[in-house]
């Protein structure tokens, strides 16, 4: 199947072809950008069907919700706990809250990926705002039960996402239509630009505004951004980020898998240029052994 679906990827591409091997023995794969037939949308198929049919998908979102639970235990019962580098109060004066992201951490939108496949896109704005419309996303498994428990014991969850201010009204009925614990008073669903200072996609600025009234205890992403402002950084810059913080993953920190999208992308193709050129540079950051 593996063998199959690696087929499928590149013959849908449609505009990749084998060169003459290049020094050093290894063969050079070029993309022809021009292509008529070129699909970059391809390439999310074995991500998208690896999140919709593989049981190591369930099994690793499970582990990471069941660790998030078990830490967060931990954390409630040390008043010094803080799990974000935003948290400037620390001490147990200040009420407890976890930082989640929404999509492809709460919410699963891989069914919208589908869509866009299946157009030979890898995205539409349009296409986006009718799924989001839809609120049609169901839960990451594990999410619903970890959110539940967490509010259970005291503990305010925060959904810290790049959505449009346009989206939150259908977002926060999706989280309700999954019954998820959400708020108004204090706004848990915090939006990209719903603030003037946060106009930015770093969430820092977000983190930091819950962080002043709230110990926060646990960060739960499915990118570095969700932990750290990392959406500009080269390759090596990312791994300094995950190194310097080696202590607090699976501790404080949890990233759900996400091989569909996510800002390593930025740092490995770069965001300019036609979809094709951009997946072009992804082919030649491939390294072989």
């Amino acid at each position: 199947m593996r063998i199959a679906v690696a087929m499928l990827l590149f013959g849908c591409l449609g505009c990749a072809h084998a060169t003459s091997p290049a020094p050093g023995g290894r063969a050079s794969t070029v993309l022809a950008a021009n292509h008529p037939e070129c699909q970059p949308a391809t390439a999310l198929v074995n991500a998208v069907l690896w999140m919709q049919t593989a049981a190591e998908y369930r099994a690793s979102a499970r582990q990471v919700y069941t660790a998030a639970r078990q830490a967060l235990d931990a954390a409630l019962a040390d008043p010094e706990w803080v799990g974000a580098t935003e948290e400037r109060e620390g001490g147990g004066g200040q009420p407890p809250a976890i930082i989640l992201d929404l999509d492809e951490t709460v919410l699963d939108n891989s069914p919208f990926e589908a869509r866009m496949i299946r157009r030979g896109i890898l995205f539409d704005q349009k296409a986006w705002d009718e799924w989001v419309e839809e609120a049609a996303a169901t839960a990451i498994l594990g999410a619903a039960d970890f959110l539940l428990y967490a509010h259970g014991r005291g503990v305010t969850p925060f959904y810290v996402t790049n959505r449009a201010p346009a989206e939150e009204a259908a977002t926060r009925r999706n989280l309700q239509k999954l019954g998820l614990p959400v708020s108004t008073e204090p706004d848990t669903v915090l939006v990209l630009g719903e603030r003037p200072e946060w106009e930015t996609a770093d969430k820092s600025p977000r983190r930091e505004w819950v962080a002043r009234s709230y110990r926060v205890l646990l960060l739960v992403g499915d990118d570095l951004n969700d932990f750290a402002n990392a959406r500009d950084l080269d390759l090596a810059a990312r791994n300094q980020i995950v190194e310097q913080h080696s202590a607090w993953w699976g501790r404080r920190w949890f990233i759900v898998p996400n091989p569909a999208y996510g800002s390593f992308e930025r740092a490995v193709a770069g965001g300019a240029g036609p979809p094709c050129e951009q997946l072009q540079r992804k082919v030649n950051a491939l390294r072989e052994r």
